[in-house]
């Protein structure tokens, strides 16, 4: 497969440093020498990625970012409260706080703690974030199962986190909506089973535009054919493509600031530049299309080599 190559970044003192890393058995897309869908990032000892903390701005509208220098956090405000979309690990929870209220908000007035997929980096903070919030935990049905397991065993016989209960199990075409705000659930089987997009629609510049909130559509670590454990991954896959072509994709962003051009977005907004960087709907729909034909490029090398 041609685009299994992914930037990975960590940040030293001010500024990110890039290096290229082999990914195996991922689907990850690339062009423009940026991958939009990655899963890069660089771990610890303990074999957690490395995450520091930013600083927080706003993208557009209410959307604003809270994560670090690796996963991504993004809170949603309204006027009867806030979403967050991901909480990475509990060792983080102390600066995604600090930047929710250096955002001049409290964080505890979120009030749903949404998430992309039941993967540790993006979701073992969910219980600390729930006892500091007192927000409820929405997650799709699949991945829902995933937390309340605290992600299944790890090695040592343990549950890789705390396992967090959903308070409610969503599936897609669902909705969460809080002060005239809306965001719909699209669960997308590919980078985990119940791996969810959230989108909504945002005031840009006088026009309104939606805006994606890409939730683990690329980076697939399972072969797609003889896949015992998920037999039905290629079709599943297949599905989570065309229907994820079918959205309107204006804003958007994912799990990682890897992914998305991020980095260079961010500087170029915050420099004043117009229109909003962020809005990138050609990059979106070209990085859709690189994506599908990188998925059958390893469907077909994976049929040949299995005699199919």
């Amino acid at each position: 497969m041609n685009s299994n190559w992914y930037w990975t970044g960590r940040r030293r003192s001010s500024k990110l440093s890039w290096t290229l890393s082999r990914a195996v058995l991922f689907v990850s897309l690339t062009f423009s020498a940026v991958q939009v869908f990655a899963q890069g990032g660089e771990r610890g000892a303990d074999g957690r990625r490395i995450s520091e903390q930013m600083t927080p701005f706003t993208i557009v509208a209410n959307i604003h970012y809270v994560g670090g220098t690796d996963m991504t956090v993004f809170l949603i405000t309204t006027a009867e409260g806030h979403i967050l979309i991901d909480s990475t690990y509990e060792r983080d929870v102390p600066w995604v706080r600090k930047n929710v209220e250096e955002l001049g908000f409290d964080v505890r007035d979120i009030k749903f703690l949404l998430n992309s997929h039941a993967h540790s980096d993006h979701i073992e903070a969910h219980n600390v974030m729930r006892e500091l919030t007192g927000a409820q935990v929405v997650m799709s049905e699949v991945d829902g199962a995933t937390l309340a397991e605290g992600g299944n065993i790890g090695p040592d016989g343990r549950p890789r986190y705390t396992p967090v209960r959903p308070d409610r199990l969503i599936r897609t075409g669902d909705t969460v909506t809080l002060g005239g705000t809306t965001l719909t659930a699209h669960v997308f089987p590919g980078h985990t089973r119940g791996a969810t997009t959230w989108t909504t629609v945002v005031e840009d510049d006088g026009r309104r535009a939606n805006f994606v909130f890409w939730g683990g559509l690329g980076g697939v670590r399972q072969p797609f054919v003889n896949n015992t454990a998920w037999p039905t991954i290629a079709e599943d896959y297949a599905d989570t493509l065309r229907r994820a072509r079918q959205l309107s994709c204006e804003f958007f962003t994912e799990g990682h600031v890897e992914g998305f051009g991020f980095i260079d977005k961010m500087n170029r907004l915050l420099k004043g530049e117009q229109p909003n960087p962020f809005y990138a709907p050609q990059e979106c729909r070209e990085g859709l299309e690189q994506l599908e034909r990188d998925f059958q490029a390893q469907l077909a090398k994976e049929r040949a080599e299995a005699g199919q």
